[in-house]
């Protein structure tokens, strides 16, 4: 997974024109949810907020209905388009594991930590013109400067019109210990300020090197990702890890359209995708093939979502070495010693079998 990721975006940074790293062109809610939310109303689709699916109910593999605190529903097909950890944990569903070891499968994938804080500044910094990853920071940050990506909006306008600049940050790590304002506490363990206030730090020691790119005095507030919910007996709890590709976890994740129930279908991240990292693309993809399965299980002569393959790069020698990659795998397996050397000796291929360690 990770090779054919990195392979596709060294080929969008290489291509003259094309674009590896896009953002949205404005806040979420203003150019993707609202919009969204209306149009899907306008279609006569009813969004009930608030009311979360508690169990799903089914009989010989077949989804009945739907059900949660004071209300139920019946359908002839329902999708799923929640996290894993979401389905496999907070949503009763005992027959339909029994009946589908796809389902039951779902215990076998594994979720992390990566949520995001933002720091509202005086003056924008913009530092680059797109992402910036804080490649030896110890909570694993990676970082954004909105403001120029949102060309028609105004953030003196909003709110109480101080704040000149928009930095978003991702923590990815939460397991190793903190530097600075939170020294020897691993990110999990930390109260939400001084979450921020390590943050801030790792910022300032990455990026004032000679200079003064971040100022204290050019902070003006923060907002921790409200999933992050602290303070916990010991550690803070994340209401949307997210799912990370670990070796052999392919064979657990489901595709949209399960063979063993008839009318339910899977719409999020964790999916079986060409995509295949978690992701909105992902999710996306995962959409298209649920959108697509109904078509087919309803008989509509609608014309299906495409789908794309990843393109995979490097031409002829790219591709020998990952056809001699899968003769490896098939033949070892993903548990092995060293790897076998080809050696070419006086005209011949010879495969060297290395002995047992």
């Amino acid at each position: 997974t990770g090779g054919s990721i990195l392979l596709a975006l060294l080929q969008d940074l290489s291509t003259p024109g094309a674009n590896a790293d896009r953002v949205l062109n404005g806040p979420t809610s203003d150019v993707w949810i609202t919009p969204w939310v209306t149009e899907l109303e306008g279609l006569g689709v009813e969004l009930r907020l608030g009311a979360a699916v508690e169990a799903i109910e089914s009989e010989h593999g077949r989804v009945t209905g739907i059900s949660g605190a004071g209300f139920s529903d019946q359908a002839d097909y329902y999708v799923a388009a929640v996290p894993v950890e979401v389905l496999r944990e907070r949503i009763a569903m005992d027959e339909l594991r029994r009946h589908s070891p796809l389902l039951a499968g779902l215990d076998a994938l594994q979720v992390r930590w990566m949520n995001g804080i933002m720091f509202y500044l005086r003056r924008d910094v913009p530092l680059v013109h797109g992402h910036t990853i804080y490649i030896d920071s110890a909570w694993a940050l990676t970082s954004i400067s909105q403001r120029q990506f949102w060309p028609q909006f105004d953030l003196h306008a909003m709110g109480d019109g101080e704040v000149g600049g928009l930095l978003s940050i991702d923590v990815s790590d939460w397991e190793t210990p903190g530097e600075f304002a939170a020294k020897g506490k691993v990110a999990r363990q930390c109260t939400k300020e001084e979450i921020a206030e390590e943050v801030w730090a790792q910022l300032k020691a990455a990026l004032n090197d000679g200079t003064e790119v971040l100022a204290d005095a050019n902070r003006l507030a923060w907002f921790l990702d409200p999933d992050v919910v602290a303070p916990n007996p010991t550690d803070a709890t994340n209401l949307e890890p997210l799912l990370v590709n670990t070796k052999g976890s392919w064979t657990h994740r489901p595709p949209a359209e399960l063979p063993d129930v008839e009318n339910l279908f899977l719409a999020s991240d964790y999916v079986q995708t060409y995509t295949d990292l978690a992701t909105m693309e992902a999710a996306n993809e995962a959409a298209r093939r649920a959108v697509n399965a109904i078509l087919k299980a309803s008989g509509s002569d609608a014309e299906p979502c495409a789908v794309w393959k990843l393109h995979q790069p490097g031409g002829l020698p790219f591709q020998v070495a990952r056809e001699f990659d899968r003769v490896l795998y098939k033949v070892f397996g993903s548990s092995h010693g060293p790897l076998p050397t080809v050696e070419l000796k006086d005209g011949d291929l010879r495969l060297n079998r290395p002995g047992p360690l």
